[in-house]
Parts: structure tokens; sequence; C-alpha cells
């Protein structure tokens, strides 16, 4: 009997332990081991690709096996020569279409699930480094680069330069008319499109660096209002919600800060993470972010809230070395490792929290969130949150100002909300959405194509 009560209290002490055990599974069959990871990408369930060192692999079957891709050897004006060319960044859009970007100042593409490669890009003139590429669809994607420093003439990095494609990568366009201000400063950690048209970057190498929006495709850029020198890793959600993580400089600890914008980077609210390792890459959880994941070079960290607070999800016994996360809907993810470790996850990490259960769903502020797809045809999903218990009003207007329909008229508890939105009735165009609960208020737009 008094086993049974010691085992009893070792397992509930267990549940409200601050260091939750996650179900993610090392997936590693058919792979080699390697030292550095750069980038995870997924198109579904079962299809992933990763580059590591200079090797791609894909897997087919949620990385239960993994095979090698070759992709064409790097070729100069003396012929093809053997070099180590890194892949730094992947996207996919499909079992077939993905996009690779390298360090030998490439983007590669594949129609065919890797059997075949083209060169869509190699300009050393223009860039001696490519560090970001992301495809939206198969015709639709922007690129980045380092143009060369004008004054040194050498490999020495100067501003930043921005490529677009409108025909699959047939032709990769320079988007800014003129050189940016800023280096990247790291590969694709501070550079995130939301789609064709907007996107964010925070620049390096000068004083002071700043965060900068772009609206039209990366064409022109203005500063937002982000307070800080730092922001080593930029993640947007939409147009208006991202995180920022901040170095900051004035802790003689070096602590790092979680800043969190609402409004596209005119406000922010930062919140103080303690200590922690160099940051690598955030994922929101698509269709509710408030639920957010953070892998930093030692550990990957969970947050309910927003980005407000965060619980340290474990999950490999030592230092995890993590580099990229990607989910594809709100179940299924993956996390890219150095050392040889790669992660899934399909039930979202099987998060157990250290909250009491009965407080888990309970938000600390009011949010009103993007809808999800955007554009759609003919139902989206829009998701809030509350605080408190409120009255809440949520309805669908025209661009007139006309109400077009009611969604929600009722009370309702403190808690995360979804609702559909079905504009089958409907004529394309673009909609606002507006939530009035109690003092809080808030809208965002939408876009119906038939």
């Amino acid at each position: 009997m008094k086993l049974k009560l010691i085992c009893s209290v070792l397992f509930f002490l267990s549940l409200f332990n601050s260091i939750s055990y996650s179900q993610w599974i090392q997936q590693t069959n058919g792979l080699q081991f390697w030292s550095r990871g750069e980038a995870i990408d997924a198109c579904n369930n079962n299809t992933a690709i990763i580059a590591v060192d200079n090797f791609i692999y894909k897997t087919e079957n949620s990385g239960n096996s993994w095979t090698a891709i070759p992709f064409p050897a790097f070729e100069s004006q003396y012929g093809t020569v053997s070099i180590y060319e890194s892949v730094v960044d992947i996207s996919i859009i499909d079992n077939l279409h993905f996009w690779i970007c390298t360090d030998a100042v490439r983007i590669l593409a594949t129609s065919n699930g890797g059997v075949n490669w083209s060169v869509q890009f190699y300009d050393t003139a223009i860039t001696p480094f490519m560090n970001y590429v992301k495809l939206f669809d198969v015709k639709n994607g922007i690129a980045m680069g380092d143009t060369k420093n004008i004054i040194s003439h050498d490999s020495v990095p100067g501003p930043a330069i921005f490529l677009r494609t409108t025909n699959s990568g047939d032709n990769w366009s320079y988007v800014n008319d003129s050189a940016f201000g800023g280096v990247s400063g790291d590969e694709w950690r501070r550079l995130d499109f939301i789609d064709i048209k907007t996107g964010y970057f925070r620049e390096s190498g000068l004083l002071p660096q700043k965060l900068f929006k772009t609206t039209n495709g990366g064409k022109n850029w203005l500063s937002t209002n982000f307070p800080y020198e730092g922001g080593e890793l930029v993640k947007f959600y939409d147009e208006n919600l991202g995180l920022v993580v901040n170095m900051d400089y004035q802790n003689p600890n070096i602590s790092w800060q979680m800043c969190r914008t609402t409004d596209g980077g005119n406000t922010w609210d930062t919140f103080n993470m303690g200590s922690k390792d160099w940051p690598n890459d955030i994922e929101f959880i698509r269709g509710n972010p408030s639920k957010v994941w953070y892998v930093d070079q030692s550990s990957l960290y969970y947050s309910q809230d927003t980005g407000r607070t965060w619980t340290e999800q474990k999950i490999y016994n030592g230092k995890l070395w993590g580099r990229d996360l990607v989910f594809i809907d709100s179940t299924h993810g993956w996390l890219l490792c150095d050392s040889g470790r790669v992660f899934y996850t399909s039930n979202n990490g099987g998060i157990v929290s250290g909250i009491p259960i009965n407080k888990i769903q309970i938000p600390s502020e009011y949010l009103l969130m993007q809808n999800y797809p955007n554009p759609f045809n003919p139902s989206t999903e829009i998701s809030y949150q509350l605080s408190t218990a409120s009255f809440i009003m949520l309805k669908v207007y025209d661009v007139l100002g006309r109400e077009v329909k009611s969604l929600v008229n009722e009370n309702q508890k403190a808690g995360l909300y979804k609702v559909e939105f079905n504009a089958g009735s409907l004529p394309s165009g673009i909609y606002i959405y507006r939530i009035i609960a109690g003092k809080f208020s808030a809208m965002k737009k939408c876009v119906l194509i038939k």
C-alpha cells in the first residue's frame, strides 16, 4: 500500500513538472550522420525534405524512411569542379515541385521530385551568397541574397537584394530598385514573407539596425517601430501578428526577449524569456496562432498564449541543437537538428502542460486572429480568444461598411474559439470581420476569390 501511494504521488508530480515530455519521434532510417542541419520543409503529413551539410533527403512516409536526392554538381567558368556546396534553404510545394538555394549562389528547382534539376539562378557578379527561397505556389516565389561589396569588390557581402519569380523560377528578377541598406546577417532567420507581397526583414551591418516591412513583394521597404537594436529571429503568422526574438544587451547575463506585435509592427509587447541559447526558429500552429513552437540551440519550447510564456518540451537527453521547425497543420510537424537528428510529431507533440488542466484554455488577453485559409472559397475559419467572460459580437462587412453576416452574438466564457465563415452566397471581394467583446474591439480583412 505504501509503495502504491509513493508511485501515485510521483505520477501526479510529473504532470505538474515545469519541463514536459512531448511525443516527438526521432526518424532517421536511411539517413547518414550529418554535422549541421540547414533547413526542412514539408507539404503534407507524409512528404518532407531536409537539407543537411551538402545533402538533400526526402521522405514520403512520415519519416519512416529517407531517400537521398542528388542535385547537379556546381559548374564554374572552369567547368565542373568538386566543391563543398551546402543547401542553405529549401521550399516544397507538393511531392514533385521543390526549390533549393545554396551557398554557391545558386537557385535550383525540380518538377519531378528530384529526378531532374534545373539551375534557375547563378550570378556571382551580383551576389556571393543566397540565403532564402520561398515559393507560395508553383508559380510565385521570393528569394534573397547579399550583393557584393561595391567598395572592396570581394566576397564580403554588401546590402541585401531581393529576387522574385512569377513563372516557376524560369526567371528571377531583381525586385528592389536599389541595394538595401543593411546585409542579411544570417541565413534565413531574419527574413519572413507571409505571402508574395508582405514580408519582414531585420537588417544587419548598420547602426541602428532596424526591422523593415514590405507590402509590394520587396520592391520598397518601410521601417517598423521595433524598439530594439537586435532581433535575431523574425517570424510572422500573418501581416499583423509576429514574434521577434531579441537579445537584451543591457542584461549582463545576456537574456533573450520575445517581442510581439499584433498590428504589423506599429506597437510591441516584450516578454522576458530568461537566459536561453541562440534562437533558430519559431512556428505558429495553423488556424490557432495562440499556440507556438520555438527552438533554440539547446531546447524546444511551447507557448499557449501567443508567445507570452513558454514551457520547455524535453524530447532529447542532452543539448538538442535544434535548427528548423515546420508544421503543415495543427498536429503534424517536423524538427531538424544538428548531429544527425530529425523528429516528427503527429499530435502536436502530445503536449502535457505544467499548468493545471482547468486553466489550460484560459488566455491572458483578448486576441482576434487572421482567418485561415486566406484567400478562401467559399469557407474560412476565424479564431479568437477571450481572457474573461464577455458578450461577443463577431460580424462581417463589405468594403462599403454594410453588414453581410453575423457570426457570433452571445455571451461566451473565457477561452479559445473558432467559427466558420461560409461566404457561398457572397460575391468575390474584400470583406472586413470585426469583433466586439466588452471594451475590446478589433477587425481584420479577408479575401474571397471564386
